[in-house]
């Protein structure tokens, strides 16, 4: 994955920078060897990559790298072992996939036993087919979707896919704004926005700024090319990214129905009904969204918290857009929208309220962090957790969104430049990734050293170059055998329980399933099994002693059916009492390990040396303690 990652950068871009870089890698996850080996290989394609050393490297003084005194180098291979690059081989889209582009031109329809997918190309067909499925899921990137089909088991009869409707695709700009379609892939929004950032005035551009802002963070790059705002926004996530952003913002929608025709909502009170719920019908598609262009007296920010700075969920992020009364710092009006802090992205309306008409200083901070204190309580029982840090984080958020805004009053003058405290600043600043400067040297071994002979020589692990080649031969990629079948687990959903039934009549009355396996198919001793003393059981026998503990397996066809197969095991359970789970509770219901201490004796030690003809004894004394 991080060397398709790379492949695909270069392809798009011949001498990526630093940042590109970064980016490129935001969906890759490593959890082996770790990132700074992986970034300086690929630093070398960059266009600001330098050497690590510095002044000190060697090609600075003119010598090769790691020669001299050091006598040290920095690879671990010879290129002359490999094939010489040869742009003219670089791989293309195979010409057999698109012999046609007719397909591409034309509405589809694939039919599957418990599935319909749908893929118009009409705004008129869309909103048809919406009409009759009201409640047919559309489908951009899957990103969504895909999750909950994988890996919630969720089905839905309908899917609809609009990628091909060009209403669904536009990108526009009015005076007062710029248009997306709800299909708009979110790297098409995020490249468009910076060109207008850069060509546009900076008042005008400060809702576009934090825009691409937070979508640096929202999720990978991988799942920006995809995935759309569209989505985001009807999928209602309470801890989207964006949604946020667009609430407080207040931003228009475009929707339409067959029967209604167009009309436009805009997000912000009451736009949100309920957990991932909003106003929009559900017989009524989002054509797209207008992003307004500030004025020289609003200004808007937006922070996330999250567990890790890239490709993570947020904890709490937050969103303030705020208008001053021309040339000074007074608030004219306001709004703050939080995720993280209830079902839905909220708004503070109360706060936004004391705050219209009051000087943008400390003292208003102080109030506003009592108000929003009264305002987003948590229940302790919220999904989530880290009731007390979220709710910190609410007063957090807003005092960096506080201090940035400050900032650029006092830059513009409206402010007096003491009047947020110097060492208070930096805590408007985002986090940005330092550059790299790192280096690994080896040092050169005698040229009369042995091939045989590994002391002191770097080795390149005896796999990397197959994996990194895609020579490697993974288990999915061996080709299916004839007649092979998969198999599936059904695990236990109880932690301590009798099984009462077991019935896997329903999975084995599916085509294609052929067979159902648990501890009634397995003689006691067949269904043993442990490295020393065969104390478990291949499937559970009568009692489980943890969640997910195997109690049968289903043979099937392939992946997807065995694994749909097992869920439609019915498993029942006498759930056993006492409940224990801590020590205390152990002792005081005497549930003692068996059998305990145990032993290994091979042969008799004491008869042994009483039969040696000599033995050898010396003493020694240990130190410490």
């Amino acid at each position: 994955g991080i060397v398709m990652s790379m492949y695909a950068l270069l392809r798009n871009a011949a001498k990526p920078s630093m940042r590109d870089l970064e980016v490129a890698f935001q969906g890759n996850l490593c959890r082996c060897t770790g990132y700074r080996p992986i970034l300086e290989g690929y630093k070398t394609f960059t266009k600001e990559f330098a050497c690590g050393m510095g002044d000190k490297c060697c090609k600075v003084k003119g010598k090769e790298c790691g020669g001299g005194a050091n006598n040290t180098d920095d690879k671990l291979f010879k290129r002359s072992r490999f094939q010489p690059f040869d742009p003219s081989q670089e791989p293309i889209f195979p010409p057999e996939l698109q012999l046609t582009a007719a397909y591409d031109e034309e509405s589809l329809v694939f039919r599957s036993d418990r599935v319909t997918w749908y893929r118009p190309t009409r705004l008129e067909e869309l909103l048809q087919l919406k009409a009759d499925h009201p409640q047919a899921k559309l489908i951009v990137g899957n990103t969504e979707v895909g999750v909950e089909v994988k890996f919630k088991h969720f089905l839905y009869p309908v899917l609809i896919n609009p990628v091909k409707v060009p209403e669904l695709l536009e990108v526009c700009e009015t005076e007062d704004s710029i248009y997306f379609g709800a299909a708009v892939s979110l790297m098409d929004i995020d490249a468009y926005l910076r060109k207008r950032i850069e060509e546009m005035p900076e008042t005008q551009t400060r809702l576009f700024q934090c825009t691409v802002d937070m979508l640096h963070y929202f999720a990978g790059k991988q799942i920006r090319n995809v995935a759309c705002l569209g989505g985001n926004i009807m999928t209602g996530s309470p801890i989207s990214d964006m949604n946020p952003v667009l609430t407080a913002a207040g931003v228009r929608l475009e929707v339409a129905s067959r029967a209604g025709g167009r009309r436009s909502v805009h997000m912000g009170t009451g736009f949100f009904t309920g957990y991932r719920r909003n106003i929009i019908e559900a017989h009524e598609t989002l054509l797209g969204i207008h992003f307004q262009k500030t004025t020289p007296d609003q200004h808007v920010v937006a922070f996330k918290q999250a567990r890790r700075r890239d490709d993570d969920i947020a904890i709490v992020n937050s969103a303030v857009n705020v208008n001053f009364k021309p040339g000074t710092n007074v608030v004219k009006s306001i709004a703050i929208a939080f995720g993280g802090m209830a079902p839905t992205t909220v708004l503070a309306p109360n706060t936004s309220k004391l705050m219209v008409g009051q000087p943008w200083n400390h003292a208003l901070v102080e109030r506003v962090a009592e108000s929003l204190c009264q305002e987003l309580p948590m229940d302790a029982s919220a999904p989530g957790g880290m009731i007390a840090y979220r709710r910190a984080l609410v007063v957090s958020l807003f005092f960096k969104s506080y201090l940035a805004t400050s900032r650029k009053l006092c830059d513009a003058g409206i402010m007096p430049p003491d009047a947020v405290p110097q060492k208070d600043l930096s805590g408007a600043d985002k986090f940005h990734t330092p550059t790299l400067r790192s280096s690994q040297l080896f040092e050169r071994v005698a040229s009369n050293q042995a091939n045989h002979d590994p002391i002191g020589k770097p080795k390149v692990h005896a796999s990397a170059l197959k994996q990194a080649t895609g020579e490697a031969i993974y288990t999915d990629d061996i080709p299916r055998m004839d007649g092979e079948l998969y198999l599936a687990f059904v695990l236990s959903t109880k932690a301590h329980a009798k099984i009462t039934k077991l019935d896997a009549s329903e999975a084995l009355a599916l085509e294609g399933v052929e067979a159902f396996f648990s501890a009634q198919d397995l003689t006691e001793h067949q269904n043993e099994v442990g490295p020393v003393f065969h104390d478990e059981h291949v499937f559970a026998n009568g009692e489980v002693h943890c969640y997910g503990q195997i109690i049968g397996a289903i043979a099937a066809a392939n992946q997807t059916l065995a694994q749909r197969a097992a869920r439609l095991v019915r498993v029942e359970y006498w759930e056993l009492q006492p409940v224990i789970v801590t020590i205390e509770q152990a002792i005081e219901h005497k549930s003692y390990f068996p059998d305990y201490p145990r032993f290994l004796t091979k042969g008799d030690v004491e008869k042994a040396f009483a039969e040696a003809d000599h033995v050898y004894e010396s003493s020694c004394r240990m130190g410490g303690q």
